[in-house]
């Protein structure tokens, strides 16, 4: 107990440096998080979590800026004591470099850290050089991106804000104020090379886009984006197409999404998106599971063929705001809800409440046991940031 109440008190610390100086900067936040949830009506898991996240920048020279970002957590509850290797899942590090350390495993309490953000950042005229690890996000729509082939996400970890980066080198050439050219090769865990090529431009009041290489060393892919508006509403879609590199007589699949939003004069925003995932299952052979613990990747972006989403957004005044999300796969009848309340208590400080609940038609596995059909989870946040 000496340790986990050390471990805060250093987090809290931390967290309440902020320094700014001419060449350099640092920033971040601390957040308290604290989770219930069950599946299949049976045992409740409870789990608290501190996070606390600094942001650095140091601006070498007019060419050169050096930038980490490091997330520090303390997770601890019944969820490390129950779920085997509990440490090992939370701290994995899908990049070609290992910057995460499992520095306590205890029984019932785990600490990780974990640079998701180191990287050197060379600008000259409309040149920009970026190495290291960094986020490179090519989506244009909301829950599901096909075109994002470096830094693929869950929409349901709605408390990583940041999303993960991965250890890339990415080129980008400025062609005006709305256009570029941009080359990007990352390298992941497994050692397999992923690089693209990406042209972006405007025309009409629409930002389109195409790509076009390699993803780790298994297929070539080429695709497209778009975002614009229609009807006063956000109109965006992506698409890519994987074909194999290893059996060219084998053919090859694409994932698409088209996301439509919409925002009233009264504040009530709408949104709505659809994924075709064409390598996609006919139904939910590992039930909730599948969803809920997917690998993601642009090529498995949902368990089955077809998604859909839509949510809801309202401000019941300037502090509070009040979302409702919902989504729906036609194959094994997936349903999740996800209603959110949100609390400006200041302008760096917000307290906010997060329902998820899932469910799908009861299956079994091959021996006929029943697989986890249903979930349920609640969870409360305090967030400070500085």
């Amino acid at each position: 107990m000496f340790k986990v109440t050390f471990a805060i008190l250093i987090f809290i610390l931390l967290s309440s440096m902020t320094y700014g100086q001419e060449n350099w900067m640092l920033k971040g936040y601390l957040k308290g998080l604290a989770s219930a949830q069950t599946v299949d009506d049976g045992e409740w898991l409870m789990e608290g979590t501190i996070h606390n996240r600094l942001d650095f920048n140091w601006y070498i020279s007019d060419h050169f800026t050096l930038t980490a970002g490091l997330r520090n957590r303390i997770i601890a509850g019944n969820t490390v004591a129950q779920i085997p290797d509990y440490s090992l899942f939370i701290g994995r590090d899908n990049g070609y470099f290992d910057l995460s350390w499992v520095w306590a495993d205890q029984n019932d309490w785990i600490g990780i850290s974990q640079f998701d953000r180191l990287m050197l950042d060379y600008t000259t005229g409309n040149l920009q050089v970026i190495i290291g690890r960094q986020r490179i996000n090519w989506g244009q729509t909301f829950v599901w991106n096909p075109n994002d082939l470096f830094n693929t996400y869950s929409y349901f970890d709605f408390d990583y804000e940041e999303k993960p980066g991965t250890d890339a080198v990415r080129i980008q050439y400025y062609l005006g104020e709305s256009s570029k050219i941009e080359l990007s090769t990352s390298l992941d865990a497994a050692s397999k090379i992923t690089s693209s090529f990406l042209y972006r431009f405007n025309t009409k009041g629409y930002d389109i886009q195409f790509i076009g290489g390699v993803y780790t060393e298994t297929d070539y892919i080429v695709g497209g984006g778009f975002s614009g508006s229609i009807a006063g509403g956000g109109f965006s879609g992506e698409f890519t197409y994987f074909h194999p590199m290893q059996d060219e007589d084998e053919s090859g699949s694409a994932t698409a999404t088209i996301h439509y939003d919409y925002t009233f004069s009264n504040s009530l925003n709408l949104q709505f998106e659809t994924l075709y995932n064409g390598f996609g299952a006919d139904d939910m052979r590992g039930g909730l599971e599948d969803v809920i613990f997917q690998d993601l990747n642009p090529k498995n972006l949902f368990p089955t063929k077809l998604a859909f989403f839509a949510s809801g957004g309202y401000d019941l005044s300037p502090l509070w705001r009040l979302m409702l999300a919902g989504m729906y796969g036609p194959a094994g009848n997936f349903m999740y809800v996800g209603p959110t309340i949100n609390y400006m208590m200041s302008n760096n400080m917000e307290l906010a409440g997060y329902g998820q609940y899932y469910y799908m038609d009861e299956i079994q596995d091959a021996l006929g046991n029943p697989l986890v059909n249903s979930g349920f989870a609640a969870f409360i946040r305090y967030k400070w940031s500085f």
